[in-house]
């Protein structure tokens, strides 16, 4: 079954708001919906649910039921800005726009208001999409949960107890409980990829340099390009995720003058035609049994459409040195968020010559290398590069965790490098989990996340489909093929408070 011919959900206001991008679209196209009522269906799922979820931390329903009441009269007059016109959407908080704070959760930046819109706002603005809120991220966007001094916790909509993952935790929170359409997150340590499988939803990790990020963050003006970070949507529809991401795909306006982004088309139109390989788990990072079960059922099934799938295939890369490299050029192209004193208290606590590659020595040593390393370990980027473009010389896709486990418990006692994870009844550092971020993306890969579960405790498993670099249109076909054959959204049971707190696990 094509996923253009799923069933058509109630059009109750109560449903509406859980409704996927395209076919809302559909809706606006032919009269049956408007965009007034599309925002009316997340204001109501907004007023239902954000007191205990907490996802949209700055809401202006007011300006969006105006910008929707414009986008009706376009439609009317037959003059839509684009297919996005009258979509409701919300964007992560360290996206500017235009009057409203962007603060990354740190009280420092409390009064500091965008002076203009980012990149990507403009152009989904352009488009006639109609801008709900921001929607909230951990402090300095540095952590797999989402809570801040400023905006408080946001909490799981399918387990409030849990966390929605985070950086981009507040974005699929938002899109889960249906307070928007679709949301734009970020994604250097799988801050789109975690968010997307703790919370059952679908998001698109872009290949590096494709989507803009001008606009993004607290750094310096004129920082507008970051080693490793990209930016992308969060949907309910892996075809959402699609029609998204071509309308923020592209060179800026100065580069455009010379060449314009075509992807790669994708060739396949069946599962059956897909070279997939499959990795569960790893021994350096290992995953529980409830997610690497449901990856490997997943697997099994696809041998069963007749997909060629390899258990064995991987890349000829060294995983653990990447891992290490992989952190130290995170927590290097991360340091320019910090200010003067807290870089001289990182350079204090770097130990460069040691022979401790814990996550916990390497976040120091990587924050203050000397750009010298910097260059020397860009060889070493290049060659797992060539081992990737290798790879997917042989292979379509390779299928992997995108976290370790399952949504977990709140538990925001001490610093993020200092907390575990039970996984598979043994405590694993919570930065191990770093390992399944970096695995693709310190060599700009994209990754799709497809909702796969839920598993055996009822919770959500994703699974992240990567591809080669600028394959994003292929990762996307196998997730909506997957979708098509049932690996789809369902909104959250009725979001209840949440009945124990965030000290501890």
């Amino acid at each position: 079954m094509n996923a253009l011919d799923l069933p058509c959900p109630d059009d109750s206001r109560g449903s509406l708001c859980f409704a996927p991008l395209w076919r809302a679209v559909q809706w606006l196209q032919s009269g049956q919906t408007s965009a007034a009522e599309l925002v009316d269906a997340c204001e109501h799922a907004y007023l239902a649910a954000n007191a205990t979820v907490n996802a949209m931390v700055v809401a202006d329903f007011e300006g969006a039921h105006r910008a929707a009441a414009e986008s009706d009269q376009r439609r009317r007059a037959n003059a839509a800005l684009g297919a996005l016109d009258g979509i409701p959407f919300s964007i992560k908080e360290s996206f500017d726009v235009q009057g409203w704070p962007t603060t990354c959760g740190s009280p420092a930046h409390a009064t500091h208001c965008a002076s203009q819109d980012a990149l990507v706002v403009e152009r989904l603005r352009a488009q006639g999409a109609v801008l709900l809120g921001k929607t909230n991220v951990p402090l300095g966007l540095r952590d797999w949960q989402t809570y801040n001094a400023l905006y408080g916790t946001t909490r799981n909509p399918r387990d409030p107890s849990r966390t929605p993952g985070g950086s981009s935790g507040g974005s699929a929170a938002a899109v889960c409980a249906g307070m928007s359409f679709f949301d734009i997150g970020s994604d250097i340590g799988s801050s789109l990829r975690n968010p997307a499988h703790y919370c059952g939803v679908f998001s698109h990790k872009s290949s590096l340099g494709i989507v803009p990020l001008t606009g993004h963050g607290t750094a310096a003006p004129g920082f507008a390009t970051q080693d490793i970070n990209v930016a992308g949507p969060v949907a309910r529809s892996a075809h959402d995720l699609e029609c998204v991401l071509q309308t923020i795909a592209g060179p800026e306006a100065d580069e455009a003058l010379a060449y314009h982004l075509t992807l790669p088309r994708c060739a396949h139109t069946a599962l059956s035609t897909f070279r997939v390989a499959v990795l569960p788990s790893h021994p350096f990072a290992e995953v529980d049994a409830e997610v690497s079960e449901t990856i490997e059922a997943l697997g099994r099934w696809l041998e069963s459409q007749n997909a060629k799938v390899s258990w064995q295939a991987r890349p000829d890369i060294d995983a653990i040195e990447l891992w290490h490299i992989y952190i130290l050029l995170l927590r290097a192209t991360t340091s320019i968020y910090t200010d003067d004193a807290a870089f001289a208290a990182l350079l204090d606590r770097a130990e460069p010559n040691s022979t401790d590659h814990s996550y916990a020595a390497l976040q120091f040593v990587g924050a203050g290398m000397h750009h010298r390393r910097w260059l020397h370990l860009q060889a070493a980027r290049r060659r797992f590069a060539q081992a990737w473009q290798r790879f997917f010389c042989d292979y379509d896709v390779l299928l992997c965790p995108a976290a370790a486990t399952t949504a977990f418990p709140l538990n925001e006692a001490g610093e993020p490098w200092q907390r575990v994870l039970s996984v598979n009844g043994n405590p694993q550092p919570m930065t191990t989990q770093l390992f399944w971020a970096g695995y693709s993306g310190l060599c700009g890969l994209p990754s799709t996340i497809a909702p796969i579960g839920p598993g055996h405790s009822g919770l959500p498993v994703g699974v992240q489909i990567v591809a080669p670099r600028f394959g994003d249109l292929t990762s996307l076909r196998f997730a909506q093929l997957l979708e098509s054959h049932g690996h789809a959204f369902e909104p959250p049971l009725a979001v209840t408070p949440a009945t124990q707190g965030v000290h501890g696990q």
